[in-house]
């Protein structure tokens, strides 16, 4: 997955804190930062600094630009065009051809001095007074900012005030890129980015989300069961069609026997052999468990609750820690006990050990829950809702089922217990 590339416009000196801050947060997002005062900034020795950041903002996938109080270094002083504001109209131009997306911020102060400013214009053009001596008034620089003429042009440049007026009068198509994010804090700026960049969800989140995605796709294909070409299975009907005609009641002892339908029992058999050294190590579904990725945050009680998938996530990982558990060459010894060799040919049923077969009745369901469960997560990180699947239980007997239920704490008794004075 290519990380996004971020660029840094703005004059440094007034912005140097800032610009250290948003360099700081979109790299833990797992974004590259160009910032020029960096060292990790590529620095040709053959071309003016000027034009080294211009041909850097090429490489990037975001433009952020910010506006303050300073003009900053000139790259044409005769026609008044700063550094800052020649990366911008080098960005825009990149925009408009669809290569990368621009994002503006300004200052609060500066954005209040150009609505006075503009309004004190509008009063001087009541009055009948010279209109180098209006100019000058209109303009005049303050201890904070040294050009305010600048600056307003270059906020009205970035608003795209003419080509908007234009548009409004059919003389072309309304601008883009245009929106002006004003700003007071940080919190702010990551305010704008945050869903701007991200779908409002960090960069680390989207990774672990993809990752998990092929690590379960992975999974499931190497617990499919391939007979021919372009044929693949899941032992689960095969499971359900073995319930469906056995009936399994809860008498186990180790004298105890089951008799079982010789084609189920192929059936079965021919899907359990495909286990063998099967054993799946999830590294990124570990992770997930443990990240935010599958939090979301309820505004009504101020906390973190976990989406319905998060559920799924973890019965998947302790679905899988039950198959690896129970897939051993033990569990296995049974199928390879009554193969068609080792029984009469026109036998119709077979008398197989109880406690043996729920052994591998165990192992397969686990087997079938793996694949289930996956194939539901991967629907849901591809878009669509989550529905949990219908699985298994943890026991073959359906009493024990029961049992197993009954004995088990409920999040009720839970917290009656630690709520207890």
């Amino acid at each position: 997955m290519n990380r996004p590339i971020f660029f840094i416009s703005s004059t440094i000196y007034d912005f140097c804190d800032l610009r250290s801050a948003i360099k700081y947060f979109l790299e833990e997002q797992g974004c590259k930062v160009l910032a020029s005062e960096y060292n990790d900034f590529r620095k040709p020795l053959d071309v003016h600094s000027y034009q080294a950041c211009l041909e850097s903002i090429h490489q990037a996938d975001y433009f952020i630009l910010l506006v303050g109080f300073r003009v900053g270094g000139w790259y044409d002083k005769k026609n008044r065009i700063s550094i800052t504001q020649r990366e911008y109209q080098e960005a825009y131009k990149l925009h408009l051809a669809g290569n990368l997306k621009v994002i503006n911020f300004v200052r609060s102060d500066i954005w209040n001095l150009r609505e006075d400013r503009t309004e004190l214009e509008k009063y001087l053009d009541t009055l009948e007074l010279d209109e180098e001596i209006s100019h000058s008034i209109t303009h005049h620089q303050t201890k904070k900012i040294a050009d305010p003429e600048f600056i307003i042009n270059f906020i009205n440049e970035i608003g795209r005030n003419r080509d908007a007026k234009a548009a409004l009068k059919g003389g072309g198509e309304f601008p883009t890129g245009n929106w002006l994010h004003v700003f007071s804090s940080f919190r702010e700026i990551i305010d704008v980015l945050q869903p701007e960049v991200f779908d409002g969800a960090p960069i680390e989140e989207a990774v672990i989300k993809r990752l998990l995605l092929s690590e379960l796709r992975e999974i499931i294909r190497k617990c499919l069961s391939k007979f021919k070409k372009g044929a693949v299975y899941s032992p689960t009907l095969t499971i359900h069609g073995f319930y469906y005609e056995h009936e399994i009641g809860d008498e186990i002892s180790e004298d105890h026997y089951t008799v079982v339908k010789t084609k189920r029992w192929d059936s079965l058999s021919t899907f359990s052999i495909w286990l063998l050294g099967v054993n799946i190590n999830p590294l990124i579904l570990k992770k997930s468990l443990s990240s935010s990725a599958f939090l979301k945050f309820n505004h009504e009680n101020g906390a973190f609750e976990e989406e319905p998938v998060y559920s799924a996530l973890h019965a998947l990982h302790n679905e899988i820690q039950s198959l690896n558990k129970a897939n051993t060459l033990e569990t296995l010894e049974v199928v390879f006990e009554h193969t068609p060799r080792r029984r009469y040919r026109e036998a119709e049923e077979i008398e197989i050990r109880t406690m043996e077969l729920m052994a591998l009745l165990h192992l397969l369901q686990r087997w079938s829950n793996v694949i289930e469960i996956s194939k539901a997560i991967i629907l849901y990180l591809e878009g669509n809702e989550f529905v949990m699947p219908e699985i298994f239980n943890k026991s073959p007997i359906p009493s024990m089922n029961e049992k197993l239920e009954n004995e088990a704490v409920t999040q009720e008794e839970l917290n009656d217990f630690i709520n207890e004075s």
